[in-house]
């Protein structure tokens, strides 16, 4: 796929997948560790108002993702990609060791879930600029090979995933529930700070986009200002799409473990390690489908097939767990593809909706605001469906639905999807 790359390009694309791993995983360590995090920072007496406020605090770090976006991408247009870039991995990897410092409710009150707060929202800060800033410097080291690389690039970001079931599965394994309770849980998150200080000066070594060049307007020196003025439309449909994105990975492997444990009431370990692997071969299936999309060259097409495989499979999917488990293997396999056939085609995609002057400023806010939003909410909307709809397959109603809207989206603003250089 990239035997044709020097091996500098290779050498920038490893660093740039490595860091988002790392970046990945200390992002997503508390909503895999949601089920400890309620009884350690919200000690209420009903289980599933626990894990809605844990969630509600995974939530407020999304929140903080668009100001990330907007003001890592700006730096990014102005004054170059590398150093956005490279900074946004330290700010993270500073949240996530912090979280593992902060003292539990029963010692300090109401600071403790204040203090989390604080740092969850430190992270979606610096995650508001990673992954744009990724999609962005790889885009313009690879045009000609958008999908295959961003697809790379994602697959690291979900095996950020993987590394955190990993984690979780190693932390059941060797420690007792009440060891965890008390203080093995802040070793995940000990571990994401030190890798994600690594992932830093490792990051440090990246060069500047070769044909990069400032962005100078004195009519307009805002790059921002310029993405609302003239690409309003391509925006708006960048964030359904993200959110789309967000609701699809979210709901079939990150909100999987509380939903299979703490709403079905399943109880073996061996889900965490099963769940793994098939995280990681949705991250796999993210570089194929990206590589398609390059073959292709119809981004389109593969959106309206994800649209399409997300209304077939959902119900399935849900109605499996909820029925017939047995089957769950298979369930998780689909799931694999369809995040697969989500995330390795959509970053491209993104990549081409934005001229290079505003392109990581573009990214940047529509990226961040689908996730900021969409992305934020998706465990409370999913726990919510549940809990007010009185039924364990609602997720599968909020999957279809995003679905729907988005096709509409795409009926309705497809006059603005043009590629850009």
């Amino acid at each position: 796929m990239l035997t044709q790359a020097k091996p500098h390009q290779r050498k920038i694309l490893l660093l740039c997948s490595v860091g988002g791993l790392l970046e990945f995983y200390d992002f997503i360590i508390s909503a895999l560790l949601a089920g400890y995090i309620a009884t350690i920072f919200f000690p209420v007496d009903a289980n599933i108002n626990g894990l809605l406020a844990a969630f509600a605090t995974f939530s407020v770090s999304y929140f903080a993702r668009p100001l990330g976006g907007i003001i890592f991408g700006h730096f990014g247009d102005v004054y170059g990609r590398k150093h956005a870039f490279t900074v946004s991995v330290l700010i993270m990897a500073i949240g996530t060791f912090c979280i593992g410092l902060i003292p539990s409710y029963n010692s300090i009150g109401i600071f403790a879930p204040l203090l989390l707060v604080a740092c969850k929202m430190l992270q979606g800060f610096s995650i508001g600029g990673e992954i744009p800033g990724a999609i962005t410097y790889i885009s313009e080291f690879f045009p000609n090979k958008k999908g295959v690389t961003n697809g790379i690039i994602f697959c690291f970001l979900i095996s950020g995933i993987t590394t955190g079931y990993l984690v979780l599965g190693g932390l059941k394994y060797f420690f007792p529930h009440e060891s965890i309770l008390n203080w093995a849980w802040r070793i995940p998150f000990f571990i994401g700070g030190i890798f994600g200080i690594i992932a830093f000066y490792l990051r440090k070594k990246l060069i500047e986009i070769p044909e990069f060049h400032p962005y100078l307007n004195p009519q307009q020196p805002f790059p921002l200002i310029e993405v609302i003025k003239k690409y309003w439309q391509i925006s708006i449909l960048g964030a359904l799409l993200t959110g789309f994105g967000a609701l699809i990975i979210i709901s079939l492997f990150t909100f999987l473990p509380v939903y299979l444990t703490k709403i079905l009431g399943y109880t073996s370990d061996n889900l965490i390690w099963i769940s793994a692997l098939f995280v990681f071969i949705s991250a796999l299936s993210c570089i194929f489908f990206g590589w398609i999309s390059d073959k292709v060259n119809n981004r389109v097409s593969l959106l309206i097939l994800l649209i399409i495989g997300t209304c077939v499979f959902a119900f399935p999917i849900f109605y499996i767990y909820i029925h017939h488990f047995i089957f769950y293997p298979m369930v998780l396999f689909v799931s694999a593809l369809l995040v697969g056939l989500c995330w390795g085609n959509i970053p491209a995609m993104f990549a081409e909706f934005f001229p290079h002057q505003v392109r990581y400023s573009g990214i940047g806010l529509s990226y961040n605001l689908g996730f900021g939003i969409i992305g934020g909410l998706a465990p409370l909307i999913l726990l919510s469906s549940i809990k007010w709809g009185e039924t364990s397959i609602a997720p599968a109603y909020v999957l279809v639905l995003a679905a729907i809207i988005i096709l509409l989206a795409l009926l309705i603003f497809k006059h603005a999807i043009k590629p850009k250089k």
